[in-house]
């Protein structure tokens, strides 16, 4: 190895190195906190009165405390007084699938239980809970970020599967919210929602601007990434979802530049067609029976975990967020009243539920929301992932587990592709025997870049060779490995499913923490880099040394970018390296592609590119005609070029 090849090797061994030493510096510093905060609030414990720890402390900044029953701003208690009169009740409606805790404070859903779902694989945790990090209840009124309706409303209607909550404004407006799980046989993870507005004043009103609480999405554990929360909605005009994760509100800064954090925002929408906010599996979705134009409000708020502890460093903080669509601007006559229509889904985002349910609503899964090939591959990212999971689903139907469906749909994929990786592999081996002509050519014209890229160029073509033809079958693995990668970071149907030494294949297969260092050691990604390894090591080897070293750290790379993702992924992509290590050793043992220069049948395409570059040079860029090149006779004229047709003498106008 030459002296960059060792460069690069203690580069990447330090690299290691210090990161294991970071992140042991970090947990130190860490504890330090937290002892600290300890010995400071047992300091504050003692000096306070006990009236004095009694206090309640409002999330929003300028809201008084929920035993208050109102917000600190006079304009979001818009209920008549007679109102808080009425006393706090809750109520729960239920199915096989979701249970519903209804609360009459705010007329809304305080909370959801997912019954076929449990928050983690330690059955006594419970099931999922969503919206339980939110103060305040789904549909609860809203005239702004932080302004709620917190008034208690009366139960007008109540069944065993409906609700139905009401109340009167001080501007005299009688608001009903009616909730109602569906119908048996019916996705049961949705409800109807219609909220009626009547004007029982003697003169016309409108409703002003008034929100419906979208509720909070919050991640189920610390090791969520930020942009798996977020909020999003759908423009019917345009048919674009806009989806702002968590960290939106952090803005984002380089050298300096760029937004600022902001508390919360609003965003106008020209015609909605659903709204709502998710975390990695699940989502609150509101759908209006009608698109309409209104405005959406979003915000952030920090929570904290099982087992944290406060002060929580930065980097470890996790926030929910939370969102409020705007209802329509409604103009009512005395004793008019008028009705707005929603369905409302609150469960897994499970992509045959959420198709079933139509109306695009499977964009929810944002498959093609990947950093930088996002906006590349997007076309190919969503249909691809949207197949995949749909086939995954149905081959675990047959086989029983989903770690063998993700084997089988990488067979699949694989063996489709073949042709096109042996078509590579045949031009990767003619490419190696070409590399000592290659090296002659660098060396002869090293100071000649321009010389030194012809000569290449007509070596390539002599011997019939494309130097991109062993790049293909990576361009075209890319959007099926990122497809895989957006399906599996948000496919519920994966979560706590088991396979092999993997409790499941949503998280990290972690088997136990690498002592003194506090890293996780996750099996699965350290076979998908050895076997990495193995297969670019049977591959043809193309370039000059320091590219050859590269490629063989590529690797390492490999394993700490993926190091911490979904386990699905990594069984995914060391499966498809033990094929192609197989599919390799059968293309070894196949004879060697003959390196013969090819018998010139007529001019190449970059030949024919040289000579019209060099015919345009000598015809000058003035515009004129010049001297016609050689071979160019019978070519056809532009437009702009004398000939027999602007010769001819033009027909006088007629007066």
């Amino acid at each position: 190895m030459d002296r960059t090849a060792w460069i690069v090797i203690v580069l990447c061994v330090a690299g290691l190195f210090g990161w294991g030493a970071w992140s042991t510096k970090q947990q130190a510093e860490y504890a330090k906190e937290v002892e600290a905060w300890k010995a400071k609030q047992a300091e504050l414990a003692k000096q306070e009165a006990p009236a004095d720890r009694d206090v309640t402390v409002a999330k929003v900044e300028g809201e008084k405390t929920a035993s208050d029953g109102a917000t600190g701003d006079t304009k979001a208690q818009d209920s008549a007084p007679s109102a808080e009169k009425v006393p706090a009740k809750e109520v729960t409606l239920a199915n096989d699938t979701i249970r519903v805790h209804f609360t009459n404070r705010g007329g809304g859903i305080a909370s959801a239980e997912m019954l076929d779902h449990q928050r983690s694989l330690d059955e006594e945790d419970g099931y999922v809970v969503i919206n339980e990090r939110a103060e305040n209840p789904i549909g609860a009124l809203s005239t702004g970020p932080g302004e709620f309706d917190a008034t208690n409303w009366e139960i007008a209607e109540q069944s065993d599967r409906t609700i139905a909550f009401r109340t009167v404004t001080a501007e005299k407006l009688e608001i009903t919210k009616r909730y109602s799980l569906a119908e048996p046989g019916i996705e049961p993870h949705l409800l109807d929602l219609i909220v009626t507005v009547k004007n029982v004043d003697e003169q016309p009103l409108k409703s002003g601007q008034r929100f419906l609480y979208l509720g909070a999405g919050a991640p189920l554990h610390p090791d969520e990434f930020p942009r798996q929360t977020g909020f999003y909605f759908r423009d019917e005009e345009s048919g674009d979802v806009v989806y702002k994760a968590v960290d939106y509100f952090k803005g984002k800064k380089f050298l300096g530049i760029g937004s600022d954090s902001k508390p919360h925002d609003e965003l106008a929408i020209t015609e909605v067609d659903w709204a709502g906010v998710n975390d990695q599996f699940f989502t609150t979705l509101l759908t209006p029976s009608e698109p309409y134009p209104t405005t959406l409000w979003a915000s952030r708020f920090p929570i904290t975990f099982k087992g944290q502890q406060e002060p929580v460093p930065d980097k470890k903080r996790r926030y929910a967020v939370e969102a409020a669509l705007g209802l329509p601007d409604l103009s009512l006559a005395p004793g008019d009243q008028q009705s707005v229509s929603y369905e409302l889904y609150i469960g897994p985002k499970e992509y045959e539920r959420l198709d079933a349910l139509g109306d695009h609503r499977t964009l929810v899964m944002k498959y093609d929301d990947t950093p930088i090939f996002g906006w590349m591959f997007g076309w190919a990212i969503r249909p691809l992932a949207s197949v995949l999971i749909q086939i995954l689903v149905w081959l675990k139907g047959i086989v029983g587990l989903y770690g063998i469906a993700i084997i089988l749909v990488t067979i699949l994929i694989r063996v489709l592709i073949w042709p096109v990786y042996a078509k590579s592999t045949r031009t990767m081996k003619r490419m190696s025997k070409l590399t000592p002509l290659m090296n002659e050519i660098k060396e002869k014209y090293k100071d000649d870049q321009e010389r030194q890229s012809k000569e290449l160029m007509k070596l390539y073509g002599d011997y019939g060779v494309n130097p991109l033809g062993g790049c293909l079958p990576m361009f075209i693995q890319l959007p099926v490995f990122l497809a895989f990668y957006g399906m599996l970071w948000r496919a519920a149907e994966l979560r706590h499913e088991s396979f092999l030494w993997v409790p499941d294949l949503s998280m990290p297969d972690t088997l136990f923490m690498i002592p003194g260092l506090g890293i996780p050691f996750n099996l699965l990604p350290i076979l998908m880099a050895a076997t990495t390894f193995v297969q670019m090591s049977m591959t043809p080897k193309t370039g000059d040394k320091t590219q050859q070293m590269v490629f063989k750290f590529m690797p390492l790379f490999f394993l700490v970018i993926c190091y911490n993702f979904a386990s699905a992924l990594a069984l995914y992509w060391t499966t498809q390296n033990v094929f192609s290590i197989f599919q390799t050793w059968i293309m070894n043992k196949l004879p060697e592609p003959e390196l013969k220069k090819r018998k010139k049948t007529g001019k190449g395409f970059l030949e024919r590119m040289q000579e019209q570059a060099k015919a345009r040079e000598q015809g000058g860029g003035g515009g004129g005609a010049g001297p016609v090149p050689p071979g160019a006779a019978g070519r056809t004229k532009l437009a702009s070029e004398k000939g027999d047709r602007h010769t001819k003498g033009k027909k006088k106008k007629r007066r």
